[in-house]
């Protein structure tokens, strides 16, 4: 019997041993030098297919115009700022026509309107509810917030990756031209892709913060991640899409996120093993830049695969 156990636990640990583990990516080396014409990025990372190397130079000015991370969402700036709005409306109004009354209650703010003629006062009512829908929209775009509903309709306000990815597109050109380099066909997306994604799971991971009660705090913009190297799962799809749209701007993308991660669903041909997601009849191929584990186009992390086929995902159009 002793025998028996003996050759069935040699037998599961050869099986274990001939189970592929997925790579981890490790960044070898990463530094910066700073010119007069810009900052050179320099780095070196271990990948399943063996080392690989990355420079390139961004001038200063393309630095600059890049969008800087905004600080994470506060509710209370946010009402201060339409309540502002708010008053600077209410002293156009003359107070012989209606008495406006605007007050702070928690975290909203409760306005009435008083007075002789009720048109006049539904139609400031109405005014004034327009300016505060404006004002609460104007605050968001200035700060770089959108709403958001997570995967399971929980409503919240979140980074507007969207625009991060597409203001950062026209000036990490530099960036594309030195991976294509390195390609053997730089028309080919798929190479093109599975590059990127190996450089940026090499890229130190940073821990996303709960998207909807942390407000957007610990976000890096694509500047912020290039210059800190160092990124969450949101900032790094984020800069992974910048990267696809300033390679083929007619590619159709989408960020997905899941429960506490982010990856990215790419509208290319499909080989039979990619796993992809079906939207309005189009097929998105699943891309996780996250790392540190080397996942290629069309591989994703056991957790993704479960939240994937749950449903339990919502996305953005690219």
């Amino acid at each position: 019997m002793r025998d028996v156990f003996r050759y069935l636990s040699a037998l599961v640990l050869v099986l274990i041993l001939l189970i592929p583990s997925k790579v981890y990516s490790q960044q070898d080396r990463f530094f910066k030098n700073r010119f007069e014409s810009g900052i050179e990025f320099n780095y070196k990372w271990q990948s399943s297919a063996g080392p690989k190397e990355l420079t390139f130079l961004l001038p200063h000015d393309d630095i600059d115009k890049l969008p800087n991370s905004a600080p994470a969402y506060n509710p209370a700036l946010a009402q201060n700022y339409i309540h502002r709005s708010l008053l600077e409306y209410a002293k156009e109004i003359d107070p012989r026509e209606a008495k406006i009354l605007i007050k702070r209650s928690g975290s909203s703010l409760n306005m009435e309107v008083s007075g002789k003629h009720s048109d006049r006062v539904n139609e400031i009512t109405v005014a004034l509810g327009k300016k505060h829908d404006e004002a609460e929209a104007d605050y968001l775009n200035k700060n770089y917030y959108v709403p958001f509903k997570n995967e399971i309709g929980q409503a919240a306000i979140k980074q507007d990756h969207k625009r991060y990815a597409s203001e950062s597109s026209d000036y990490i050109s530099n960036i594309v031209n030195a991976i294509k380099e390195q390609l053997n066909n730089s028309n080919n997306p798929r190479e093109f892709i599975d590059f990127t994604l190996s450089w940026l799971q090499a890229i130190p991971y940073d821990t996303l913060e709960d998207r909807i009660s942390s407000n957007g705090s610990g976000f890096a913009a694509p500047r912020q991640l290039l210059l800190n190297n160092k990124g969450d799962c949101d900032s790094k799809s984020t800069l992974f899409l910048a990267l696809l749209k300033s390679y083929n701007p007619t590619l159709s993308a989408k960020m997905i996120f899941l429960p506490n991660h982010a990856l990215v669903g790419i509208s290319l041909k499909a080989i039979k093993t990619d796993e992809k997601i079906m939207q309005n009849n189009f097929s998105y191929i699943l891309a996780e830049p996250t790392g540190p584990a080397q996942y290629e186009l069309g591989e994703i992390a056991p957790s993704s695969k479960m939240a994937i086929r749950n449903r339990q995902f919502s996305t953005e159009d690219f």
